[in-house]
């Protein structure tokens, strides 16, 4: 068994499973009207997503890195480049986005990263399958 690749495994899992809660249900009750003190909660729940979401995007990162340099075949190359794509989608769009409704409540942004994240949940998933069918 190589603990690189069951990391990898673990933690590509554990993300899917996190985009897919925050595509279908956290991201979606942002964009309620009436929800009283959105700019308060926002900052609290980026807050505490940061602590359940960074060490496995970094186990992932760090397992997928291991990988590649264990063994550079077309199958874990191609798996981090997706992950290099979540990595880009996060960083680059949809955090700047987060920072936005920290200060102001916007449904179009919020349209936006929910559209974001669904792109970057397919790119967590079709990573997982290229690890696991490849």
């Amino acid at each position: 068994m190589d603990i690189a690749f069951e990391l990898n495994k673990i933690s590509n899992l554990l993300m899917i499973g996190i985009s897919i809660l925050v595509q279908f249900i956290i991201y979606p009750s942002f964009k309620n009207p009436d929800f009283k003190n959105f700019n308060s909660f926002h900052l609290s729940y980026t807050n505490k997503m940061f602590y359940i979401v960074a060490p496995i995007m970094l186990t992932e990162l760090s397992s997928s890195l291991i990988l590649v340099y264990k063994n550079p075949s077309k199958t874990y190359l191609i798996s981090l480049f997706f992950l290099m794509l979540v990595w880009v989608l996060t960083f680059l769009f949809i955090v700047p986005i987060h920072k936005f409704l920290s200060t102001n409540h916007s449904i179009k942004k919020v349209e936006k990263m929910i559209r974001l994240n669904g792109l970057r949940t397919f790119f967590w998933f079709s990573k997982y399958l290229i690890i696991i069918f490849c």
